[in-house]
């Protein structure tokens, strides 16, 4: 993910009568505390080749059986690649990723990009692919055996409709679609996703900042739309937080609003950014050692303590995915995570 600073906020007020009326029909029921969950991402060979570099270097180490990530391996809900490794990596790397998670019992999860580019608009947008994308990624994880069991919308909101041209490529034109079209194009994938995989579950990832909370109708009818739509409410919302914002008051809003509609609620737990200009983390540990403190002071607020802590980067730092004895890798923030829930 390729994610922006000055975006979304998101809160869940006046919600429309029939989609109260829906959810209550779907929902799972209230979400328990102590069963937070953790999914663990980096960034893969695919689009480490794009962004001309080589880190983290030890990525496919992950998937040898021998890697030294037992501990962090079996406190995973789920382990997340992306749209690009999905359709680009090689066969052997496919299947790599695929038998190693089967073996470990851990959950293989997609972060899609759902939504249609064209000629008009969203080419070179996060969020957006090819129209066969979602169909030849779901046939080629089955092709080789494997199931996709949770796919996380890649921002389709943001970058579909409310995005006007924060995008760091300067030639790419956003569509900023009407919520209802975004809809219409996102529906067809899901039945076929639910086509190949019928347990597949499926959420949303959305931006969170304390800057700017006019995107609140958007953001409701985008829900109301998508469960009218596709039968079904999201499996879960994930928040992507822009760190120097004044982000708290939204986001314990946000996770309010989810649990009284049964929905789990999860935040991306990096330590990219900063609360304070100047004090970015230069290297891997200090970069670690942020993300770490931010989640523990997430679990311990009481109006916030996420379902779900996402453990990802798509930046430069950390440069290391292993091992999981070492303070500057992405497995020992999985296991520092971990231990908030025992």
């Amino acid at each position: 993910m390729r994610k922006l600073l000055s975006i979304l906020v998101i809160s869940f007020s006046f919600l429309p009568a029939s989609f109260m009326a829906a959810q209550e029909a779907h929902k799972p029921g209230p979400v328990q505390s102590g069963t937070a969950s953790i999914c663990l991402s980096g960034v893969d060979l695919v689009v480490q080749a794009r962004k001309q570099t080589q880190t983290p270097a030890d990525y496919m180490d992950l998937f040898r059986p021998d890697a030294p990530w037992t501990r962090a391996a079996s406190e995973l809900k789920a382990f997340e690649i992306g749209t690009q490794f999905g359709l680009y990596s090689t066969d052997v790397q496919l299947r790599s990723v695929i038998d190693d998670l089967k073996r470990r019992h851990i959950r293989l999860a997609v972060e899609l990009g759902v939504l249609t580019a064209h000629d008009r608009c969203g080419r070179g947008i996060e969020g957006y692919a090819s129209p066969n994308a979602v169909e030849n990624l779901a046939n080629r994880i089955k092709k080789f055996g494997g199931q996709i069991d949770d796919v996380a919308m890649d921002e389709p909101g943001w970058f579909g409709h409310i995005s006007k041209g924060l995008v760091k490529n300067p030639e790419a034109v956003t569509c900023q679609d009407s919520i209802p079209y975004l809809i219409d194009q996102i529906a067809p994938k899901v039945a076929i996703l639910r086509e190949i995989f019928p347990d597949i579950e499926i959420g949303d990832i959305e931006p969170v900042t304390g800057k700017n909370s006019s995107a609140l109708d958007d953001v409701m009818t985008f829900a109301e739309l998508f469960q009218r739509k596709t039968g079904r409410p999201l499996a879960f919302i994930h928040a992507d937080l822009a760190w120097n914002t004044n982000w708290g008051p939204v986001l314990g809003n946000m996770a309010n609003q989810l649990r009284r509609q049964g929905l789990r609620f999860g935040v991306i737990c990096g330590g990219g950014g900063s609360e304070v200009k100047g004090e970015e983390a230069r290297t891997n540990e200090q970069w670690v050692r942020t993300a770490i403190q931010r989640c523990h002071a997430l679990a311990a607020n009481p109006s916030i303590r996420p379902e779900d802590f996402v453990v990802q980067s798509w930046e430069p730092l950390p440069t290391k995915m292993l091992p999981e004895t070492d303070p500057g890798s992405m497995t020992y923030e999985v296991n520092a995570i971990s231990k908030l829930q025992h």
